[in-house]
């Protein structure tokens, strides 16, 4: 019993070791290594600054990877990411990428957010499922507190990124995709920041568009 606690603890250490991560991928198993020589980055968000500071400072990382990147904040109207496009729109789009020498399109969107509790919180409830009164009451009335508006311990936003190939024989070809889970720091800079690593790790183990040193 002492072992599978043990192996419980350490398991949920592990895990909360860090909020910033990948959680799903797919890679076309078509996709082999792939690198672009011109890279159009989409920030699918309504908040326009968040979106300009967002599309800034990914378009600032891959410059510093050497991997020529422009963006859709730039090349585009505001419209472009706030009204619907058709197959029509979507296909004289990419034309016009195409023409401009465009290979490659990074989109990034928040899909979801969510509420954690801290480690030491989920420790405790379970190691207090045969408990008395006195823990029964201190171990839940933190769900009462909650109740009252007391905020919750940290946010979870939950962001997927998907890297088309636009290449002349290919439509809109989907290259990869992935799902990263990034703790809110209450600070835009540092969640992009906290963003971009994990997504750059993540793309340079697939070989996609960033080189390892």
């Amino acid at each position: 019993m002492k072992n599978i606690v043990f192996l419980l603890i350490a398991a949920i250490l592990t895990s909360s070791c860090s909020s910033n991560r990948l959680i799903h991928q797919y890679k076309n198993p078509d996709t082999g290594f792939f690198e672009s020589n011109k890279l159009f980055i989409i920030g699918l968000e309504g908040n326009l600054k968040i979106r300009q500071k967002f599309e800034k400072e990914l378009s600032k990382a891959f410059d510093e990877e050497h991997v020529r990147s422009v963006k859709s904040i730039d090349f585009f109207e505001d419209s472009f990411t706030k009204e619907k496009k058709s197959i029509e729109e979507l296909n004289e789009i990419e034309k016009t990428l195409l023409k401009t020498g465009f290979d490659a399109i990074l989109i990034t969107k928040i899909i979801g957010s969510e509420k954690r509790y801290y480690t030491s919180r989920m420790l405790h409830e379970y190691m207090t499922s045969n408990q008395t009164f006195e823990d029964y009451y201190f171990g839940n009335q933190y769900k009462y507190l909650k109740q009252k508006g007391k905020p919750e311990d940290y946010t979870i936003h939950i962001i997927e990124t998907s890297l088309y190939c636009i290449c002349p024989d290919k439509e809109r070809e989907l290259l990869w995709r992935g799902e990263i889970e990034i703790k809110d720091t209450k600070s835009n800079s540092k969640n992009i920041s906290n963003f971009i690593d994990v997504l750059f790790e993540n793309l340079k183990e697939n070989e996609l568009l960033l080189i390892n040193e």
